[in-house]
């Protein structure tokens, strides 16, 4: 079983050991730094419960969980603990989110770096054995290149713009439409009572869809946000290579990922040369990598319990079918 837990949106899905997928759900996010360690816990073991369905009682049930927010061992550690004394019966293997994704960019693969843009953001870069991490600190202490951080900044354009000291957009219109606001100046309060970072990462794609319309604000903020992200891979990519080295592959994933505009601005601002980095389509979501790792902590446990496994191409797009 793999679960890939971002901090607004969780996916499970399970397969068999003969290579057939058995469940599929989809639920709210499990970030322990929202939810907490017992709301997180609680959500993974609801969805790992609900993707079993009829499994048989008493066969052995692996389940990987990528999820955003661990960051530490103790939290890890203590997370893990409340998933087994919930769930005795599964064997939990916890990592975070940028693990899951970078199995599902990079499969099999030795060497990469890919960076997530969600609700949050971070790039993870392994090269045989040296792996590293950027970013991923957090909307309060960063998170730069992801919704959050798109939503952020448009938020900002429209009260500089109130202020008169900003650029015109035509985000402002939109944007308070979205948030169910007449005026500025209720921004404020909404932000602090009412808003979560997710609420905030929601407007990543009127953003987007501004920005693509030609409206140089939104532009500027995109494009910003693009440069941050490739900024976190080149520093992970960086830490892992050696002096001769050939260029990394650079995968982009995540729910922001998915737009062409930002998809052109992460890819043109990783082109240079002195960034080593190699663009590459991902071969498979997170979802898929969380499932991989969950096969290989099996195979580990139970060597040739799913020997004959493959992650075909037919197994891998009926995984990323969950809901």
């Amino acid at each position: 079983m793999g679960v890939d837990a971002g901090g607004t949106r969780a996916r499970c899905a399970a397969i068999s050991s003969t290579g057939t997928v058995v469940g599929r759900v989809a639920g709210p996010g499990a970030n322990v730094h929202r939810y907490g360690l017992e709301g997180s816990g609680r959500s993974l073991v609801g969805l790992v419960r609900a993707a079993l369905g009829d499994t048989p009682p008493g066969a052995p049930v692996y389940a990987a969980v990528c999820a955003a927010g661990l960051d530490t061992l103790e939290v890890e550690n203590t997370l893990a603990e409340g998933l087994r004394e919930a769930a005795p019966d599964i064997v939990w293997s916890l990592a975070n989110d940028a693990m899951g994704a970078w199995k599902g960019a990079f499969g099999t693969g030795s060497s990469g770096v890919v960076a997530i843009s969600g609700t949050g953001s971070v790039a993870f870069a392994r090269n045989g054995v040296r792996e590293a991490r950027a970013g991923g600190w957090g909307a309060l202490l960063g998170d730069e290149g992801s919704g959050y951080d798109i939503g952020r900044r448009a938020l900002i354009a429209v009260l500089r713009q109130h202020d008169r000291i900003g650029p015109p957009t035509s985000l402002c219109d939109p944007v308070l439409r979205e948030l169910g606001l007449t005026r500025p100046e209720e921004i404020i309060d909404h932000m602090h009572f009412r808003m979560q970072p997710s609420d905030v990462a929601a407007l990543a794609p009127l953003v987007l869809e501004h920005a693509s319309a030609g409206d140089q604000e939104a532009g500027r903020i995109v494009d910003a946000a693009a440069a941050a992200l490739v900024e976190f891979a080149r520093a992970a990519a960086t830490a892992v290579r050696a002096e001769g080295d050939p260029p990394i592959p650079f995968a982009l994933l995540g729910g922001v990922s998915g737009d062409a505009y930002f998809r052109a601005c992460v890819r043109r601002h990783s082109t240079c040369p002195a960034l080593c980095l190699s663009w590459q389509e991902a071969q498979a979501s997170p979802i898929v990598g969380s499932v991989r790792l969950a096969m290989e902590a099996a195979l580990r446990a139970r060597p040739g319990l799913i020997g004959t496994i493959e992650l075909t191409p037919h197994l891998t797009a009926a995984i990323e079918a969950a809901a």
